[in-house]
């Protein structure tokens, strides 16, 4: 009985075949192509044989024809490999194989302003939505897509045309807040309502809820364009109650009124303001408040933070012990009260009274809450 179990199992083992390594024969196939990418001149068969063991074969005629199965399937992969004849080149005294580069090579994409819109739309909702699978490749697609874009939109409209932020420190993308429908709709009925306008230059009379009071008041503003930061839209535009540049945080705008005569033009942009700068620069040099000169001792703890941007009229002062005194006009009381609390002591204010009185009245109420 032992002896015929032997037996069996003797032929079922005979019967099987060892089947060729799939990774083996894919890795030949890729450096095949690489051979001939690489080579100056058509290679010959006798020249490619020497370069793999699976055409080495015994018999020669076994080995070309695992070299023209190979051949065959890359030719099918889209992959030009071409045969070149001495009557085709006086140089050479055999016949050999090239890739064509002109047809291996993709030619040029040319895409409309549509079709960039479409594709960079479709990218930034996969890459926004929580979960993503691939925001890597995502990333890099946006990236190509922005690569040959020259000029720097001024509307989220034309920003889908012209995708040139991307390659910026902080990309555009699309934002999905959780909000009620009907809030969704309200929503989206104001920004087109600001966009149209920032679009045909008109004047805006916003209710704008202030972060610091949470009051609304009334404000004129001149839009200049909308710029979307760190997951939140912002109006940027000219206050006439303030008389300068300033930025409205899109959820904060509560009611939208638009100057008449839609298209004709109200204000003009100053050519050499920057919608792109004004965006990067830095909360110290924000103005929501009147100036107040502030001076600052950075310890060398926080010595990352004396290197940030306090605006031009900022002077630096290092001393002996590594501490860094910070002198400079401040308009953003709020901003650097939440710096100097998130220091941890290593941030000290040795001028300006209403700075130092606002942070006492944050660490009461901190106080008070914890008790």
């Amino acid at each position: 009985m032992g002896d015929l179990v032997s037996k069996q199992a003797k032929q079922r083992k005979s019967k099987v075949r060892p089947q060729p390594a799939r990774s083996d024969r894919a890795k030949r196939l890729l450096d095949l192509v690489m051979l001939l990418l690489r080579t100056r001149s058509p290679m010959s068969f006798r020249e490619i044989r020497e370069q793999f063991p699976a055409y080495k074969t015994a018999n020669i005629e076994a080995g070309l024809r695992a070299f023209e199965r190979d051949k065959a399937d890359l030719l099918e992969l889209g992959v030009p490999i071409r045969y070149i004849t001495p009557e085709e080149d006086d140089n050479l005294e055999e016949g050999g194989y090239v890739v064509d580069l002109v047809r291996f090579r993709l030619p040029e994409v040319k895409l409309t302003s549509a079709e960039v819109s479409a594709l960079f739309l479709a990218a930034s909702v996969a890459r926004a939505v929580p979960g993503g699978t691939y925001p890597k490749i995502v990333d890099l697609a946006l990236k190509k897509l922005a690569f040959d874009v020259q000029e720097m939109p001024d509307t989220p409209v034309d920003f889908l045309d012209q995708a040139r932020t991307l390659t910026q420190r902080d990309p555009v993308l699309v934002h999905f807040p959780t909000m009620p429908r009907t809030q969704a709709r309200e929503i989206g009925d104001r920004f087109a309502s600001l966009e149209g306008a920032t679009r045909y230059r008109k004047r805006l009379t916003l209710s704008y809820r202030s972060a610091s009071t949470g009051q609304s008041c009334t404000r004129d503003v001149d839009p200049y364009g909308l710029v979307y930061r760190k997951a939140v839209w912002y109006l940027v535009g000219r206050c006439h109650l303030r008389g300068d540049v300033r930025s409205f945080r899109f959820d904060r705008i509560e009611e939208v009124q638009i100057a008449p005569r839609p298209k004709s033009p109200d204000f003009e942009r100053p050519e050499d303001f920057d919608i792109r700068s004004f965006a990067n620069r830095s909360p110290w040099t924000f103005t929501p408040e009147i100036l107040e000169e502030l001076v600052l001792e950075i310890s060398p703890e926080a010595a990352d933070v004396a290197n940030e941007d306090f605006g031009p009229e900022a002077s630096r002062m290092r001393k002996a012990d590594g501490t860094t005194v910070i002198r400079f006009p401040c308009g953003n009381p709020n901003y650097v009260v939440s710096r100097v609390l998130a220091a941890k002591g290593s941030i000290t204010i040795r001028r300006g009274a209403r700075v130092i009185e606002r942070l006492a009245q944050e660490i009461a109420a901190i106080e008070e809450h914890y008790q």
